[in-house]
């Protein structure tokens, strides 16, 4: 039987999940993308530093807190290709005029990676099907016909939706859990899933802290170019570690107004 996998929404970390959703499988995990950000971070201090390490320029940049990712664990655009072209893949805005021919027939695509201020889904094609894998989907995946996948890009779009094409050839499914869950594909629709309920984050605590302590670790890559990115990691996973010990973990619900702003991306 054909499974899908899928990662529901864990804190702020939309990106991670929809290029994993995108893979089908956990390739990913936070740290990893803390990993590229603070990559892309030093390749940027290592231009600036061409300048002088005494200019004014250089001095700016390294005052600044990372632009890769915020306090709230999102990331940027730039960590979000790094992260799908590592496995071989291309992105591409779908305005490019490079990509007329994924406007004129969208169908004939492999993948799409969707981006709407700080929240990310992947919608990509299974089996011949259309699988729309938003992580905040209060019903799970749901499936897109060829006929409506046009229409529905578009209305992306004028939601003000920036549109990603994949191309290359997609890795095979990856069996492994990770923090998604495989559903038979037969259980999808253009509904949703039957029988699945996003489950609600238990650990918001935890990954508050998780992400404070990845912002710091970018934010001292911009004050210590000395610091390897090993130490930086550590240091982030001490802190994490050592300030979510001291607090109890507390249920809470999922952002109603976050899920509720992609509504029309879960209708036909």
């Amino acid at each position: 039987r054909m499974e899908i996998y899928w990662e529901p929404q864990k804190a702020a970390f939309c990106g991670v999940h929809a290029v994993n959703n995108l893979l089908q499988g956990p390739w990913y995990t936070e740290w990893d993308f803390s990993k590229i950000a603070l990559a892309l971070t030093e390749d940027e201090r290592k231009i600036m530093a061409e300048k002088g390490t005494e200019s004014k320029d250089y001095l700016v940049f390294m005052a600044k807190d990372s632009t890769h990712v915020d306090e709230s664990g999102n990331f940027s655009i730039e960590v979000i290709k790094r992260a799908i072209t590592n496995v071989g893949l291309t992105i591409t805005s779908l305005n490019h005029p490079k990509m007329n021919k994924a406007k004129e027939n969208p169908q004939n695509e492999i993948a799409y990676i969707c981006n709407f201020e700080n929240h990310w889904q992947a919608i990509r094609k299974i089996g011949g099907v259309w699988y729309n894998l938003n992580s905040i989907s209060k019903n799970g995946p749901h499936t897109i016909s060829d006929l409506y996948l046009g229409a529905f890009l578009q209305q992306l779009q004028f939601e003000k939706y920036s549109i990603f094409v994949i191309k290359g050839s997609l890795p095979n499914p990856v069996q492994e859990k990770g923090n998604g869950m495989h559903i038979k594909a037969s259980d999808i629709s253009n509904k949703g899933t039957k029988g699945i309920k996003a489950p609600q984050d238990k650990k918001s605590t935890v990954d508050k802290e998780l992400e404070k302590a990845i912002a710091m670790s970018l934010e001292n890559s911009g004050s210590s170019a000395r610091k390897t990115e090993d130490e930086q990691l550590r240091q982030a996973l001490a802190l994490s570690t050592n300030q979510a010990s001291r607090k109890n973990e507390k249920e809470s619900e999922q952002d109603e107004d976050l899920r509720r702003a992609i509504e029309m991306s879960m209708s036909q």
